[in-house]
């Protein structure tokens, strides 16, 4: 069993379903390997799509995303992807492929420092030296991927150590393994002291609240949640960009949090004395915990099952190293020592937020074309309630969805994550949909956003992938145009691109919007059809800003 072999069937037994790849230098053995395997490839047109699908596979399943790609420019195009899964905590492994070390430091083809340039967005990267380093390098990524705060790893292996004999102990060693370690679930209880005093801290407040993110999510802590807030009404903010945990309505549930017009709850936060951040980070997302979105006086208590990945900008008076069900399951026993008198300021908070609602409420309704993206959201607003995989690629079109999709946040709503990067959606959409592939699937998208990856329409087609993608064409990166006055937005508008037309000429189905009555048809009857099915729906140019 040569070093690419026992690769696979290592991944394989640890619980990998399929790696998303394309082929190139150095990676031969690998792809051969994983036809002698039987591994499921799934193979794209551009390296970043490839990682953006493992991103999405990792981030959507909990288990570790796999994405193989050949060395030099292969390796720099899948570091977008790979940088996505570092800021939204999201399990990967990126294996690039290399020249043999026995050409290395002489100018062999492609050659670059390609573990120093992913180490800065990695949990762990390394350069395999030898068959005998494979095996301990390739177990210790894998469980840094899955373990705390979860992340992607790289391991660079060159051409020659892919062909190479394992060590007969590792054969043996692999035909003896049983552990699957792929999926992100970490337990561990919170110090029992600290967790009550922080429920004492919540129910002596005169007006807490919660914020939660992606450890929510990994940690499988949605009942436990919902749990604490019907017996709290402390309202429950959810870190925008961030997995969804909020599996259905709940009132104490207020919406996202992130500066501008999109949230009417989101400034109550300046008003806020004490708040409990469950697996969330303190980033731009809240102003860093400062002012003016909060007071010099809020007091934080955090929840993170990685002590690394407290809050850096504020000092927490409460720390708790545990994971956010464990956490909460402890909390719930000893939320019933206290009474809770939080009603009254959930009423305001709700109050804040359905006033900006109301505010909004007589835009976007005209039957007019091209759309607005408030009608564009309404549109697609009665199909969110049924069981489907949302996503929402980066761009102006977001900020939108946020204001009026968002009455509540589940994990099979997906969106890019952290970065905010465009392009994610249309590979994203086909890694969604085999991650869920009894559930429809769809994307939101900017046309900007559509223009990175359009070519993988043929890539979910050759995988039977379909999903029904909304296309908003404003012709211009809506955010930047948005930000400029008319006469100051070089580089920021472009022209037009007929993205049904393309989808046909890729093989897909192409339906183009000239009347906004024609949308929820349209997005009805892609969902029921066994191909991709392309919305191009004629935008206006706006943004939240403008009518704020």
């Amino acid at each position: 069993m040569n070093g690419a072999q026992w690769l696979v069937a290592t991944l394989r037994r640890r619980g990998v379903e399929l790696i998303f790849a394309l082929c190139g230098n150095g990676l031969k053995p690998f792809l051969d390997a994983c036809i002698d395997q039987q591994m499921q490839v799934i193979d794209v047109r551009n390296e970043q799509s490839a990682a953006y699908m493992a991103d999405t596979w990792g981030r959507l399943t909990k288990r570790i995303g796999v994405v193989a790609v050949s060395a030099g420019p292969g390796h720099t195009n899948a570091l977008t992807g790979l940088a996505n899964a570092f800021w939204d905590g999201g399990p990967m492994l990126l294996i690039s492929g290399c020249a043999s070390t026995q050409t290395r430091g002489m100018g062999n083809f492609q050659e670059l420092d390609q573990v120093e340039m992913a180490a800065p967005v990695c949990k762990y990267a390394r350069l395999i030296n030898s068959a005998e380093a494979l095996e301990h390098e390739l177990i210790k990524a894998l469980r840094l991927a899955v373990s705390g705060r979860p992340g992607p790893v790289h391991l660079t292996i060159p051409v020659n150590v892919l062909n190479a004999a394992m060590p007969d102990s590792a054969v043996r060693q692999l035909q003896m393994s049983t552990l699957s370690i792929d999926q992100v679930n970490p337990k561990s209880s919170g110090d029992q002291d600290l967790v009550r005093e922080a429920v004492e801290q919540l129910a002596t407040a005169d007006r807490p609240a919660i914020i939660v993110g992606n450890g929510i999510f990994y940690a499988n802590a949605w009942q436990s949640l919902a749990e604490f807030a019907e017996e709290t009404n402390i309202p429950i903010f959810s870190s925008m960009w961030s997995r969804g945990a909020i599996e259905k309505p709940i009132p104490e549930y207020v919406g996202t949090t992130f500066s501008g017009p999109t949230n009417g709850a989101y400034s109550c936060l300046a008003e806020t004395d004490v708040v409990l951040v469950l697996g969330a980070q303190v980033d731009y997302r809240m102003e860093y915990g400062r002012p003016p979105v909060f007071a010099e006086s809020t007091r934080f208590i955090s929840v993170n099952s990685d002590p690394n990945e407290f809050p850096k900008t504020v000092e927490p008076k409460i720390r708790i190293v545990s994971d956010s069900q464990s956490a909460l399951q402890q909390m719930n026993v000893v939320v019933k020592h206290y009474v809770w008198n939080h009603r009254a300021w959930l009423n305001k908070v709700r109050r804040m937020r359905e006033a900006l609602l109301t505010k909004w409420d007589q835009h976007g309704r005209e039957d007019r074309c091209p759309l607005s993206s408030l009608r564009i959201c309404r549109e697609i607003q009665p199909f969110l309630d049924q069981d489907i995989t949302f996503l929402i690629d980066g761009g102006n079109i977001g900020r939108w969805a946020n204001l009026i999709l968002w009455n509540r946040h589940p994990e099979y709503w997906f969106t890019c994550g952290a970065s905010g990067v465009v392009g994610w959606g249309i590979p994203g959409a086909i890694a969604a949909k085999l991650a869920r592939p009894e559930e429809p699937v769809l994307l939101l998208s900017g046309d900007g956003a559509a223009g990175f990856t359009l070519t993988e329409i043929e890539t979910a087609l050759r995988f039977n992938t379909p999903y029904v993608a909304i296309i908003a064409h404003d012709s211009a990166w809506g955010i930047e145009a948005d930000s400029r006055p008319p006469d100051r937005r070089m580089g920021t508008v472009f022209g037009e691109i007929r993205f049904d037309k393309v989808a046909e000429a890729l093989g897909a189905k192409g339906v183009y919007i000239d009347h906004p009555n024609q949308l929820a048809p349209a997005i009805k009857s892609g969902l029921t059809t066994e191909t991709v099915t392309l919305i191009h729906v004629p935008t206006e140019l706006e943004g939240v800003a403008q009518l704020d």
